[in-house]
């Protein structure tokens, strides 16, 4: 269920860079990417056996 958030996060992110928020919208790119790298991580060493 938790991963809409990467969806969310990226929509958001696009919403603020179309508005000209180009900060903003960095800032909400970086915490798309760490959700991600945060749950691969966390789903590759628990339910794939690979070590990062």
């Amino acid at each position: 269920m938790y991963m809409f958030l990467p969806f969310l996060t990226a929509l958001i992110g696009l919403i603020l860079v179309w508005f000209e928020k180009r900060l903003a919208g960095l800032v909400m790119l970086g915490i798309t990417v760490f959700i991600l790298m945060a749950w691969f991580r966390f789903h590759a060493n628990s339910h794939l056996n690979i070590s990062l």
